[in-house]
């Protein structure tokens, strides 16, 4: 047991402050005397005794000490650990995003940590803890620890992240370490802003910790071409039940836009717009609530957007003539063509070779510093564990399942005279395929992005179609990818693959903050993982300069922007039945409303007593 307000140990003064009123009051029995000579014999014990003597068991005194007691405990807050199962615990502490939201003076975080240390201090005999922490990763914080100040040590060196939270990885790792253990209870600490698996929900035993709602985000930027500049607008998300207002002030590079005002009903969105703003700069917007009860978790207060970075692709196509590779290369956007056969192709590799992509038309080797597409190789090894083979007849193509590159195109009725069976490794992804044989592949290999077409160009019917430029482009956009690769929106936690620029020598990802992180060398570079919002850059270094991209992460997510809480296990579908729901965890039980409870079952004794006394 513990006392939640231990500082009102004062109010037990009460009991000696009742004692003292028993004494220094004299209470005088009335009775009745035939003579006043014999009142003085009934008056002089009572004179003569001492003050203390003059306290007598009586049931109105213990009815009023043990009130004044209970109610002095009540308001010391007296915390009973109820009685823990001598089984093994394993919990599963939600450190994601929400559980920033404020509650209190702490946290949600706070609050849950408590919970687990609570968990801690009831183990019983031999029984051990084990805790493992989880966001979009999972961590063992303690393992089969059965010392509660252990815990709460470790305990203290996590905190809450700005990622989702992904239940699914701590699920299967909670189950595994199970199996270490004699049917070990299962338990998760969290505000149900998870998703758990539907098998795994009826296994645990749930902790809700959390009770306000009230957030407002700002849920994205979107930028717009407009005239000469761009226009924003930025998405206002009521999450909360209750009405809620504010400022979104904007700014762009370091200069500010101006501010608009919003009032939002619950569970409402409100869009904000900018115009005539400049171009090509990267936005920036924040959110403030008029009132902090309408707004309880700070983190999505924020959001960035990052202007198209269009740079030009310099292509080198190497071609002893293909009229139809000419006019389709032309037509890719943001690309810069070039033409040279194979006699000069050697001579630019000699020397400074500027070009980002390199398409070899009949030719395996050699091969560029860079990403290339082959088409119609002849018969070899072009790379390790890839081999083309010999010319076969008519095939019939079909786009190979779950490939990108085949995204739209469309093969239906495509005639192929001449084509070469490629022979890949599991490293190798499939595009186009005839039957079993794969005639179209794309893989990185020695460093470099490589795409391998087998099909003759003049000898099928490819190139007239309208697939042809929608497949050359998905193509190009792969092996030399605008933006370094990063598409769509990022946030924390999320692994960002970056395609390293061509003749980058290293990549640093720098935050606003003025931390940087090196992913390159070694290439490919590492994937990198934002751990909070904010404006990004990418910085390639090469010889003689450096290229930056910006990106943009947000911490909006509707997952864990929505502060209500909910218990997961109702959301996965768990069947089991009520009784079993019920069991909860074991945890700490408050017991001063049953203690205030007693005290005023005590009171209305006494007041009866008292009154049947007159």
């Amino acid at each position: 047991m513990f006392f939640s307000n231990a500082g009102l140990w004062w109010l037990a003064l009460t009991v000696p402050a009742i004692l003292a009123l028993y004494i220094l009051r004299p209470r005088r029995k009335q009775v009745q005397v035939p003579s006043t000579l014999l009142w003085r014999t009934a008056a002089a014990d009572l004179e003569a005794s001492k003050p203390w003597q003059r306290l007598q068991s009586r049931l109105l005194l213990w009815l009023q000490l043990l009130a004044a007691l209970l109610l002095a405990l009540a308001a010391m807050g007296p915390v009973w650990l109820a009685q823990a199962s001598s089984r093994d615990t394993i919990v599963l502490l939600d450190t994601s995003a929400s559980m920033r939201a404020r509650e209190g003076d702490g946290t949600r975080f706070d609050l849950a940590r408590q919970e687990v240390e609570a968990l801690a201090a009831g183990l019983r005999g031999d029984s051990t803890i084990t805790v493992i922490a989880f966001d979009r990763q999972s961590r063992v914080v303690v393992k089969d620890v059965a010392d509660s100040r252990e815990v709460s040590r470790a305990l203290q060196s996590i905190s809450p992240s700005a990622a989702e939270g992904d239940a699914g990885q701590a699920v299967t790792l909670a189950q595994a370490l199970a199996r270490q253990h004699d049917k070990p209870q299962l338990v998760l600490v969290s505000d149900g802003g998870v998703n758990l698996p539907a098998g795994a929900a009826s296994t645990f035993d749930f902790i809700p910790v959390g009770k306000g709602d009230a957030n407002i985000a700002i849920g994205s930027i979107n930028l717009r071409a407009a005239g000469n500049g761009q226009a924003a607008q930025v998405t206002v998300v009521n999450c909360g039940a209750q009405e809620a207002s504010g400022v979104v002030s904007l700014m762009t590079g370091n200069y500010p836009a101006g501010s608009r005002k919003f009032k939002l009903p619950p569970g409402q969105v409100q869009y904000l717009l900018w115009s005539d703003l400049p171009a090509g700069v990267s936005v920036s917007a924040e959110l403030k609530p008029d009132r902090p009860e309408m707004d309880l978790l700070e983190m999505d207060n924020s959001a960035w957007a990052v202007s198209e970075q269009k740079t030009k692709r310099k292509i080198l196509l190497v071609t002893g003539g293909n009229i139809f590779l000419e006019h389709a290369l032309g037509l890719v956007p943001d690309s810069e063509v070039y033409m040279a056969d194979a006699s000069r192709y050697r001579l630019l590799l000699g020397g400074e070779y500027p070009y980002d992509l390199t398409v070899l038309d009949g030719l395996s080797s050699p091969l560029p510093p860079g990403a290339a597409l082959l088409l119609d190789p002849p018969a070899g090894e072009p790379v390790p564990g890839l081999v083309v083979g010999a010319s076969s007849g008519q095939v019939e193509l079909s786009a190979a399942q779950g490939s990108p590159l085949v995204k739209y195109v469309d093969l239906a009725g495509v005639n192929t005279g001449d084509a070469r069976t490629l022979q890949t490794g599991s490293e190798w992804q499939p595009d186009i395929k005839s039957g079993n044989d794969n005639l179209f592949v794309h893989g990185e290999a020695e460093g470099r992005r490589l795409a391998f077409w087998s099909v003759n160009l003049h000898r099928s019917d490819l190139p007239l179609r309208p697939a042809f430029p929608v497949l050359l482009q998905n193509t190009i956009d792969w092996l030399v990818p605008p933006s370094l690769g990063v598409s769509g929106p990022v946030r924390p936690g999320d692994e960002v693959g970056i395609v390293s620029p061509f003749l980058a020598t290293s990549i640093v990802v720098k935050a606003q903050s003025g931390t940087a992180e090196d992913i390159a060398p070694p290439f490919p570079p590492s994937p990198w993982v934002p751990g909070e919002p904010g404006l990004y850059r990418v910085i390639a270094y090469r010889e003689g300069g450096s290229s930056i991209h910006e990106i943009a992460v947000n911490g909006y997510s509707s997952m864990e922007s929505e502060l209500k809480v909910n218990d997961p296990r109702q959301t996965a579908g768990s069947t089991e039945s009520g009784e079993k729901q019920s069991e909860q965890a074991r945890r700490p039980l408050p017991l001063m409303k049953l203690l205030a409870l007693a005290a005023l079952l005590l009171i209305m004794v006494e007041w009866g007593v008292a009154s049947r006394g007159r």
